[in-house]
């Protein structure tokens, strides 16, 4: 028993001795993480680089993002927003922000983007017939989709061959390089069929009217006329109207109308149809009670009428396709909904001013401009949706880092649009003006299209028929009240 203590002893002892030399062999510099106060260690893993709210990893290591869209509309001039690395045009500043982009995702992510112009646009549901086509077949080799129309969406959502994209990983919506306004737009019950970001923003627009400052000043107006009508909130349709009435001037006296005359505004069998946006009427609109429609509201009959009233003015309004008066410089005010970039194709030498359709009324609570269009979709057999989801997250990420800049402040501030307050008005149009009718992108049926009774009855009278709008309206509103309440039940109610 002694003989055991005595041992146990001298183990200690032992021990004793060889912790204290290892204390006297210690740094004196607290380790990484370290107060040097006497404080416990800490150790701080290190942060993992994120791009967008993807997380930077070999996790997809030579993995292919594929993307499809239409024949010659869009890889060729940019519709669907340079994504494609191999177009020749590298002197382009979007392309190579674009280039710039996809470069840095694939090295990042050690992953490929490709994208396949797949089908022709003849202006119908080609990409739908294509898309469903692969779908049957099993062939779906895609990831994501550029659409050339609201009727494909619809009908593919019809159909249930969409992935419900809010459902992706890594995607937050919540992000400012996602659309907010087209994306609660056209929420169908919480699910998201179709999405824009700033992968697309090229291709996003809004109404707007110009304006010939150079005329404006021409005719005694002071230059900000205009621009200070827009500030103040007292830019409305009587005021446009009161400025382009007695402005028509046949110069030559041919009694034809041509790009040698003086005109108030000039436009498309289209153009009137901006006031009747502008006025802030919804069209169709849904709330927790199911879809409605307010067509035959009196503001909206109010509007009409006065369309009417304009368009059968000779002396105020001039239908014009293709522009050519205004581009010679000769009329006051025009109307456009394509994509703003189409003014540097006008080579133009007159100085342009960029403002929004005009309040129907002073008693219009504000400035509204239809938008559409940069939607993009998923398939519904969807093969890697974590891949996907990571990879629009980045897209959409990278497009706001490099395209955005590109193609907003280096192209349309610098060579399209001429001056601050037509920059401000185009933000402001993209963002607290802008708004979103839901049949411009999802309608259940040819009948039921953004405005369809507007439309129509719009068009007629551009081409001399009497107004006929309620009737349009009374034609479709049996097949728009079933069609659209199912359409609600099946896709667009909470459960």
């Amino acid at each position: 028993m002694r003989k055991t203590t005595k041992i146990i002893s001298l183990v200690l002892s032992a021990l004793m001795i060889v912790i204290a030399v290892a204390s006297c062999t210690q740094p004196s510099t607290p380790p990484s993480g370290g107060t040097g106060t006497g404080s416990p260690a800490t150790t701080d893993a290190p942060k993992a680089e994120m791009y967008g709210n993807v997380e930077v990893s070999d996790k997809y290591e030579g993995k292919e993002f594929k993307i499809a869209t239409y024949l010659d509309g869009n890889l060729s001039n940019g519709w669907a927003c340079y994504f494609d690395i191999d177009e020749p045009e590298e002197g382009d500043k979007m392309q190579a922000a674009s280039q710039t982009r996809n470069l840095e995702i694939e090295s990042k992510f050690k992953v490929t983007i490709t994208c396949d112009e797949l089908w022709h646009w003849w202006g119908g549901k080609e990409g739908y017939f294509y898309m469903s086509q692969l779908n049957q077949n099993g062939d779906m080799i895609y990831d994501l989709f550029f659409l050339e129309s609201y009727i494909a969406s619809s009908d593919l959502i019809i159909d249930e061959l969409l992935y419900d994209m809010s459902q992706l990983p890594y995607v937050n919506l919540e992000a400012d390089y996602y659309n907010h306004g087209f994306n609660d737009t056209y929420e169908l019950g919480g699910k998201h069929y179709i999405l824009a970001s700033d992968l697309t923003y090229p291709c996003q627009s809004a109404q707007r009217i110009y304006v010939n400052n150079d005329l404006l000043k021409d005719l005694n107006y002071d230059p900000n006329y205009v621009y200070d009508r827009v500030d103040n909130g007292t830019w409305t349709y009587d005021v446009l109207v009161q400025m382009i009435e007695g402005q028509n001037e046949d110069l030559n006296q041919d009694g034809k109308y041509d790009s040698n005359d003086y005109y108030g505004f000039v436009g498309t069998p289209y153009s009137p149809m901006q006031f009747y946006h502008g006025a802030g009427i919804k069209g169709s609109y849904v709330d927790d009670d199911g879809w409605h429609f307010d067509y035959d509201s009196d503001r909206a009959v109010k509007v009409i009428d006065t369309i009417y009233t304009f368009v059968h003015k000779p002396e105020v309004y001039v239908k014009e396709w293709t522009n050519v008066i205004f581009n010679s410089g000769h009329a006051l005010f025009t109307t456009s909904g394509s994509e703003l970039r189409e003014l540097h194709n006008w080579d133009l030498d007159i100085y342009i001013g960029v403002v929004p359709n005009p309040k129907f009324d002073d008693a219009q609570d504000r400035y509204y401009i239809y938008c559409a269009g940069g939607g993009f979709c998923m398939p519904a057999d969807l093969k890697d949706p974590d891949f996907a989801g990571a990879m629009l997250e980045a897209m959409s990420y990278g497009s706001q880092k490099y395209l955005v800049p590109a193609f907003y402040q280096n192209f349309i501030e610098q060579r399209v649009l001429q001056d601050d307050r037509s920059r401000e008005n185009w933000r402001r149009m993209l963002s607290d003006w802008s708004f979103f009718e839901f049949t411009g992108q999802i309608a259940p049926n040819e009948e039921v299209r953004y405005y369809n009774p507007a439309t129509k009855a719009v068009d007629r009278m551009s081409n001399g028929e009497a107004n006929t709008y309620l009737s349009s309206w009374a034609e479709v509103k049996d097949v728009m009240e079933l069609v659209c309440g199912q359409f609600y039940k099946t896709f667009m109610k909470k459960v």
